[in-house]
């Protein structure tokens, strides 16, 4: 089975077909720690699946079943840090690729879509195992693929969020449980999805801006503790608000807002004239 599924990721775009098998296969192995298997053999089937529309309407169906059915976003997630973390953060990845065709073909029906929204929001409150690659093994990166999840979420047409600080509870949970730095870029990705927030109408821009001013308090108010933790939160927060800066590049309230605070970083930090 392997054997075919790479002979199909060769094939040209628009060409791929799916046996029912080769999807069982892939969901089985969703998870595998042999990362060639995993991201080559299983993850990069499942893109071109949905974005070539190349799975029929079945097996589209038969995915999202199984996505949501085995509840794999979440297997494992209280436990120590161990690989089913590669189950946890592919799942997510299958996640979003789920909400991203759904926006373009409808094919979720509202209690399924619905559920998928939630787990999105709930995923990276969970999550504690933070390390992004793994030698030998590829890519965890869940705060990554978790906040790729989140922004299908925040960017689809049928999400209301009914309370913007839920959403903003995703990024004081992921910093309350760092335990280092990230080093991966998470912070972009972060970014990214709060920022489709706000672009798609999901996150009054109020609202952001009130978070901004409250969540930079709350980082320099903890570096009282003089824990060296507390670093790597402002250094992973002054990330963020960088990204921000430069995503909003087209909103000159929430970039003044952010300037306020990447200028605050700065004098804080000695770097000024």
């Amino acid at each position: 089975m392997q054997k075919e599924l790479e002979k199909l990721v060769n094939l040209d775009s628009g060409k791929i077909t799916f046996k029912d098998s080769q999807i069982d296969y892939m969901l089985q192995n969703i998870g595998n720690i042999d990362p060639h298997l995993r991201d080559d053999v299983v993850y990069t089937p499942f893109a071109r699946g949905f974005f070539e529309n190349s799975f029929t309407s079945e097996q589209k169906a038969k995915i999202v079943t199984n996505f949501i059915n085995s509840k794999s976003l979440f297997k494992g997630i209280e436990q120590p840090d161990n690989d089913l973390v590669f189950i946890r953060t592919l799942s997510a990845l299958l996640g979003s690729l789920i909400l991203e065709d759904d926006k373009k073909h409808s094919i979720l029906d509202t209690t399924e879509r619905n559920t998928i929204f939630i787990w999105s929001i709930c995923y990276l409150k969970k999550e504690k195992d933070f390390r992004g690659y793994v030698k030998n093994k590829s890519w965890a990166h869940s705060v990554a693929h978790g906040s790729d999840f989140l922004g299908s979420t925040l960017s689809h047409p049928d999400f209301m969020a009914n309370n913007s600080a839920d959403i903003f509870a995703i990024i004081e949970t992921v910093f309350q449980n760092m335990q280092g730095p990230f080093i991966d870029d998470e912070e972009q990705r972060i970014a990214f999805a709060l920022f489709q927030g706000v672009y798609f109408g999901k996150i009054p821009a109020s609202d952001f801006n009130a978070f901004v001013s409250c969540f930079n308090k709350r980082i320099y108010d903890q570096l009282d503790q003089d824990e060296r933790v507390s670093w790597f939160r402002l250094s992973s927060w002054f990330k963020l608000l960088q990204n921000w800066y430069f995503y909003f590049s087209g909103n000159k309230p929430i970039q003044d807002k952010l300037l306020e605070k990447i200028v605050d970083y700065n004098k804080y930090m000695g770097f000024s004239i």
